[in-house]
C-alpha cells in the first residue's frame, strides 16, 4: 500500500475511535521512551540527549512494529515551564512542555534527575517532586499566579534562574530558547519522516487539572493534601486563581493553523491532561476541591475544538461516576489501575477509553499468554466501537524492558480480534 494511503487509512481508524465511532478495527496507540532506545542498541542517555538517536530509535520501531500512532516522549514533566511562559511567549513555550535531558543541564532544575548526570546511563529519567511554594505563601500565589511562578516558584526551582534579572539568568533564558528551538526543529523533523512511513500525527494542545498544578509544582503532595484539611478555603483560592489559566494553556497552544491541520490531514486536536491526585483524595475532597475545577477546564477546552486526552494515572474506581458529566463523545482517556470494563460498565459509550497489556504483562509473560489476554480485552471491550488498545497502562506507555514477541504477539491479536 502507498504510504500516504497507509497513513490516512490509520488516521480514520483513530479518529473514528477518539469520537467513539467504530472504525475497521481496534487502533494500536502507542507511547514509549526509553524501550524504542533499548530496541535499537542505545542506552537511555542517547535517547535524552542526542535527538539524532531518538529520531532514529523512534523510526527504527516504528517500521518494525504495525502500531498505528507512536510517540516517543523523550522527557519529564515540565508544565512548570510550559505555564509560566505560554501566556507572553507561545511560540517558545510550545516546545517546553516537557523538560529534556539538554533543558536539564541549561536550568539545573532540582525536580528531575537523568540517566548520565545524576543517574547511571541506561536507566530512567525520574521526577522528584518537592515543596516550593511555603504554605504561608499561598496569598501571594492567589494575587498573582503567573506573577508568583516567575519571581519565586523557578528561581527556587531552577539553579541557573536563581536571581532574576541577573547575567546569569538572561543568558539562562537565551540558552534554553535556543535549545527549544532544537528541539520544535527535531520534532518536527520526526513528525514529517513518521508521516513518510504511513503515520499520522495529531496535532497537541496542553493544559492540566488545577489541584494537581499545586500538588505537583508548588506544595507537593503530601503537603496540598494535608493544606485541604488545614486551610481548605485557601487552598480554594489557589484553585480558582490558576484555573484560568490552566485554562488558557489550552486555548492559546490548541490554536493551530489551519494550514498544519491540512497538512496533517485532521480537526482533531488533542488537549493533553496527566491526573496524579486522583487516587490519593476520598471521594468527597475529590468532588470538592479536585473535579470541580478539572471540569471547567475540559469543558472550555472542548468549546475551544479541542479533544482532552486524559492520562487516568493511579485508580479511578472511587471518581467513575464524576466522567457522566462531560459532554459526550468529546474525551479520550486511558485507565492506568481502573478496569476499563468497570468504566464502560459505569459510563457506557460517553468517552473513548484506551487500555491495554500492562508492562507487568509485557515483560514478564509469554506471546501466548499475551495474545490471549490482548484477545480477552478485545472481546469484552470494542463492541460499538470508542476504543483504543494502549500497551503498557501501568507506565503510561511501553517500558524499556518490554519483550518484542511480547508487543508483536499483541499485535497479532488486534489484527486477528480487532476487526469489526
Amino acid at each position: 500500500m502507498d504510504m500516504e494511503e497507509l497513513r490516512k487509512e490509520k488516521l480514520e481508524r483513530l479518529e473514528r475511535a477518539l469520537t467513539c465511532k467504530e472504525p475497521d478495527r481496534v487502533p494500536i496507540l502507542v507511547f514509549n521512551d526509553v524501550f524504542c532506545g533499548k530496541y535499537s542498541g542505545y542506552t537511555a542517555q542517547e535517547i535524552y540527549f542526542d535527538y539524532e538517536k531518538w529520531k532514529d530509535a523512534t523510526l527504527n520501531v516504528a517500521k518494525n512494529f504495525n502500531f498505528d500512532y507512536i510517540f516517543t516522549l523523550n522527557g519529564l514533566e515540565g508544565m512548570f515551564l510550559f505555564a509560566s511562559f505560554i501566556e507572553k511567549a507561545p511560540e517558545v513555550a510550545a516546545n517546553m512542555r516537557f523538560v529534556t535531558g539538554p533543558y536539564h543541564q541549561i536550568l539545573e532544575d532540582t525536580y528531575t534527575r537523568w540517566p548520565g548526570i545524576e543517574l547511571k546511563e541506561d536507566v530512567h529519567p525520574q521526577f522528584i517532586g518537592k515543596e516550593i511554594m511555603k504554605k504561608e505563601e499561598y496569598d501571594k500565589f492567589i494575587e498573582a499566579p503567573i506573577k508568583f511562578m516567575h519571581e519565586v516558584a523557578l528561581p527556587r526551582i531552577c539553579k541557573n534562574l536563581a536571581n532574576p534579572g541577573s547575567m546569569e539568568y538572561n543568558t539562562t533564558l537565551t540558552r534554553l530558547g535556543a535549545e527549544a528551538t532544537n528541539y520544535g526543529n527535531a520534532t518536527l523533523q520526526l513528525i514529517m519522516e513518521l508521516k513518510n512511513i504511513g503515520y499520522p500525527f495529531f496535532p497537541m494542545a496542553h493544559s492540566y487539572a488545577p489541584l494537581d498544578f499545586l500538588g505537583d509544582f508548588l506544595r507537593d503532595i503530601k503537603n496540598v493534601i494535608l493544606d485541604l484539611y488545614r486551610d481548605p478555603e485557601t487552598v480554594k483560592g489557589a484553585i480558582e486563581a490558576i484555573t484560568s489559566h490552566m485554562i488558557k494553556t489550552g486555548t492559546i497552544s490548541g490554536t493551530i493553523p489551519p494550514e498544519v491541520k491540512e497538512m496533517f490531514g485532521t480537526e482533531i486536536v488533542w488537549c493533553f491532561y496527566p491526573l496524579h491526585l486522583t487516587e490519593y483524595l476520598k471521594p468527597e475532597l475529590y468532588n470538592e476541591y479536585y473535579w470541580p475545577s478539572l471540569l471547567k477546564v475540559f469543558k472550555e477546552t472542548i468549546k475551544a475544538g479541542l479533544l482532552p486526552f486524559v492520562l487516568f494515572e493511579g485508580s479511578h474506581d472511587a471518581h467513575l461516576e464524576t466522567l457522566q458529566s462531560i459532554p459526550k463523545h468529546s474525551i479520550a482517556g486511558m485507565f492506568e489501575k481502573t478496569d476499563p470494563r468497570k468504566v464502560k460498565e459505569v459510563i457506557g459509550d460517553r468517552m473513548c477509553i484506551m487500555y491495554g497489556p500492562p508492562n507487568s504483562l509485557l515483560i514478564g509473560s509469554t506471546p501466548e499468554k499475551v495474545h490471549d489476554w490482548t484477545r480477552e480485552l478485545l472481546v469484552d471491550m470494542k463492541d460499538d466501537g470508542g476504543f483504543i488498545l494502549f500497551p503498557g497502562v501501568d507506565a503510561a506507555g511501553i517500558a524499556k524492558d518490554a519483550r518484542p514477541e511480547n508487543i508483536k504477539a499483541m499485535i497479532d491479536a488486534v489484527e486477528k480480534y480487532g476487526k469489526y
